[in-house]
Formats: structure tokens, sequence, C-alpha cells
């Protein structure tokens, strides 16, 4: 007798087996009929979850982004909005269970799924945060913002220079002169008084 699973707990499966898949293999050869002989379901299953190959790497990436955002509402909470601006690009630097899919995607020049998928995530799950962030800052007087959404753009910017350090293993030396740099422009941006910002980014393995 097949035993029926809830529909959560069957997506879950499949997008466990695909991440270790695309970790593994890669996203190019792993094909949809491996990712459902790992999770030992029918192909109809898979694609009753999910329309493309495509869409389930979009769901790997919007479960760690959604745990992301859950663990820093949980770590920032009764924080001031310059605490919380901290704990949360703190938290964007720590290993995460989809580092090697990234590797992956990058040393297969996936750069456009990996900008794309990226660019989801930053306007779904992270965006509405850092508005939160700065609105809290705003009417704390440590922020001084007037055009939040195109705000929000520049930090995505800076952040991305100084979070290229941590995936290309970067020396030291360049990793300290660059949160440095980070710093000062977030505080500009942010209107924040000079000095008070002190990113924390964890110098992982990559």
């Amino acid at each position: 007798m097949r035993i029926r699973k809830d529909p959560e707990v069957r997506q879950t499966e499949l997008i466990d087996a695909a991440l270790e898949l695309f970790s593994s293999a890669g996203y190019e050869k792993t094909m949809v009929a491996d990712i459902v002989k790992k999770a030992g379901v029918a192909k109809g299953t898979f694609f009753y979850y999910f329309p493309t190959k495509e869409a389930v790497l979009e769901a790997i990436c919007t479960r760690w982004a959604t745990e992301l955002a859950t663990s820093f509402q949980l770590k920032s909470r009764q924080h001031t909005a310059i605490n919380k601006l901290q704990i949360f690009i703190l938290q964007l630097s720590l290993p995460s269970q989809v580092d090697a899919l990234i590797d992956k995607l990058w040393d297969e020049k996936q750069f456009n799924l990996v900008y794309k998928t990226w660019q989801q995530q930053v306007e779904n799950v992270f965006n509405p945060l850092l508005a939160d962030i700065i609105q809290q800052g705003n009417q704390e007087g440590t922020m001084h913002v007037n055009y939040i959404k195109e705000t929000i753009a520049f930090f995505w910017s800076t952040l991305d220079c100084l979070l290229e350090v941590v995936y290309l293993k970067e020396p030291p030396e360049t990793f300290l002169t660059k949160t440095k740099i980070a710093e000062s422009v977030l505080e500009r941006i942010l209107g924040i008084e000079d000095g008070v910002l002190e990113l924390i980014i964890i110098e992982g393995d990559g």
C-alpha cells in the first residue's frame, strides 16, 4: 500500500533531493528524473509541485532566504535599528546550506540564473526587512533617509562589494579595507553618524 504523505512533506523532500544533487552533480547535469529517483516519487509528482527544474531551484533559494529572515527577526527583536542592520548583514555572511549550490552554479557559469534567483529573494524577502529597519532608524533619529526604496538599491550595491571579499577569499587586509569603506558608505547613504556603524562579517571558507 502506497503511503500518502502531507503535500508540504513531499515538497520538502523534493527540495532536499534537488539541493543535494545540484550541489554535488551540478545544476546542468541534474535532470528531473534524477531528482524524482532520489526523492522516491513519480515524475508527475515533481511537476505537480514544480513546473520546471528552475522552479525547484527558486524554491531552494526561497526556503534559505525565508529561514534567514526568520532567524534575523528572532535575534534582532527589541534591538535598535543600527543593531538590527548589523545583525542582518552578519546573517547574510554566515555559512549556509546553499553555499555549495551557488558555487556549482558559478562554476557552471550560470550567472543569469544566480542573479535572477538572488534578486527574487532580495525583492520578496530582504527588502521589506530593510525598509522596516530604515523606518525604525528614522523614527529613532539614528538614520535619516528620505527615499527608502532608492537607498536600499545603493545598500545592496555596497554589500555586494563587501560579500564578494568573502566569496572570492580575498586577503585579510583587503577584507578589512573593504569593510571600513562599506561602513563609511552605508553611514553616508543611511544618514548615520560617522563612526557609529561597525560591521561584523564572517570570513569563512567561501
